[in-house]
């Protein structure tokens, strides 16, 4: 499973390259060296408070959507997350899981 660190990162470098930014531009905006923008987005090193708010205003989002980790998840993550679920369902529930599931493979 991905720590938050990780996905921290991911979802950093996630936003960045959607706003058709390169580290060296983003690091620019918000005042620090490159190399500090690369240490975030590789998990090397934690993002102050200050420096989130400035990545934040840099990339136009609000700050929660930087900790946004929906789309990160690992496949592990996933899996149990399923099971988790398959567990805790009903047999009406299991039957329209079921469903959705070969929709989506056919």
């Amino acid at each position: 499973m991905q720590t938050t660190k990780q996905l921290l990162a991911k979802r950093l470098k996630q936003i960045r390259k959607s706003r058709g930014l390169t580290q060296e531009k983003l690091a620019e905006l918000i005042g620090r060296d490159t190399k500090h923008i690369s240490k975030l987005e590789i998990a090397g090193s934690y993002p102050s408070i200050e420096t989130l708010e400035r990545i934040a205003a840099a990339l136009n989002v609000e700050l929660k959507d930087i900790f946004n980790f929906d789309g990160l998840k690992d496949a592990d993550y996933i899996k149990d997350e399923f099971k988790n679920l398959l567990k805790s369902s009903d047999e009406k529930h299991l039957q329209t899981l079921y469903k959705i599931h070969k929709s989506l493979i056919n």
